[in-house]
């Protein structure tokens, strides 16, 4: 029998609403969610290239630029795991402060080699990190309130061992921020990076498939593998025609290639956006919402030796009071990225690109000469308009 005229016309309508438009697979399929921010970040980047006369994209100021972003970044990456359960951390900046403070001591006051500095460093965050754990976890304290203690109380028991004195450290730490990877090793490293990310989304291409999920190889393999291509091939530009990968850019490399599987792959990360979705019902899953609170804040101390070790390094000192403000710009970081202050919503990703911007704003105003205040200004209105999306994202306004 022949269809009638009305037939084919709902028919249409009805293929049509079943078809989604490009824009619509495309978001579904998770590919443009950090587009936006990659887009306002290459034109800051633009902008800064002007009005610094082309100092800004200069391979000299790009690997001083990823000296200062990596400390951001190491730490962000930390932040997405502690706030895509719904808990958030505001001793970073103390915390990074008191392990440069460790280090410099056990290596310049009581003369341990280079690895046991670093042993004990990433000890020292460790215990910080337990610490936090057992209040929060165990005994109930919300996050807030324990990360706020531990600012203030970390603060002053660095004043207290130092009393008040910037501390050298030896001169075999300085090879954490000065040391580079040889031309060959840095483009082994980032094609080695580029290469596993590229079967990780060819993986998760066949997964969609063998589920039944409508996905594109172009958007979901191509499109990634691509743009992470072409940033790995200006990495590469800048590596060989300046002094190689530094040691900061390998150790950023590491954590967010870590991070970012365990959030990404693993069935602890998938629980850890459940209990920032619902804890309830995560709960009524039979989810243990004590022990990956006690895992997430461990690991957060892990990367507080990380970061302290990288700061006394780059500084060639340790100031007790170092790092003030660090939590904010880490958290602003983050949730520039995507990740959500009420839990559930994050990736590693989008927090490093966070952190770059952000950097990115910092090194632009102090080659254009400007005070610092602008800088905080830049750092204010960025972190409100960003977590104002998120909430319009979540159509939480009003």
């Amino acid at each position: 029998m022949t269809p009638s005229l009305n037939e084919t016309l709902t028919g249409s309508v009805t293929e049509r609403r079943k078809r989604p438009n490009l824009v619509t697979s495309l978001m579904s399929q998770g590919q443009f969610r950090l587009l936006p921010m990659i887009i306002v970040l290459i034109t800051v980047w633009v902008v800064l290239q002007l009005l610094t006369d082309g100092l800004f994209l200069s391979a000299r100021n790009l690997t001083n630029l990823s000296g200062q972003v990596a400390i951001t970044a190491v730490l962000a990456a930390g932040a997405v795991m502690v706030m895509i359960p719904g808990y958030i951390d505001l001793s970073l900046g103390a915390t990074v402060a008191a392990s440069a403070v460790v280090a410099a001591y056990a290596s310049t006051v009581f003369h341990f080699p280079l690895g046991a500095t670093i042993a004990i460093t990433l000890a020292f965050g460790l215990v910080v990190g337990l610490w936090h754990a057992f209040w929060i976890a165990w005994m109930g304290v919300p996050a807030f309130i324990v990360t706020l203690a531990s600012l203030l109380a970390i603060r002053g028991v660095a004043l207290i061992i130092t009393k008040a004195e910037t501390i050298s450290p030896s001169n075999e730490m300085l090879v954490i921020s000065d040391a580079s990877l040889s031309f060959t090793l840095s483009i082994a490293l980032l094609v080695a990076f580029w290469s596993m990310f590229s079967l990780l989304q060819l993986r998760e291409w066949r997964a969609r498939r063998a589920a039944g999920i409508e996905a594109s190889f172009a958007l979901v393999v191509g499109l990634p593998i691509g743009s992470l291509g072409i940033v790995m091939l200006g990495a590469v530009g800048v590596a060989v025609s300046y002094r190689g990968l530094p040691m900061p850019d390998v150790i950023v490399l590491a954590v967010v290639a870590v991070s970012g599987l365990i959030l990404r792959y693993t069935v602890f990360g998938r629980r850890l956006f459940a209990i920032g979705g619902n804890r309830v019902a995560a709960e009524l899953a039979g989810i243990n919402i004590r022990a990956h609170a006690s895992f997430v804040f461990a690991g957060m101390g892990l990367l507080y030796g990380v970061a302290g070790l990288m700061l006394v390094s780059r500084l060639d000192s340790a100031p007790p009071g170092a790092a003030v403000g660090l939590e904010l710009n880490v958290i602003a970081a983050a949730v520039i990225g995507g990740t959500s202050l009420l839990g559930g919503r994050g990736t590693v990703a989008g927090a490093l690109l966070g952190a770059v911007l952000m950097e990115s704003l910092a090194n632009g105003m102090s080659l254009m000469n400007l005070p610092s205040a602008y800088q905080l200004i830049a750092v204010g209105l960025v972190l409100l308009f960003a977590v104002y999306a998120d909430i319009r994202g979540r159509g939480r306004v009003g």
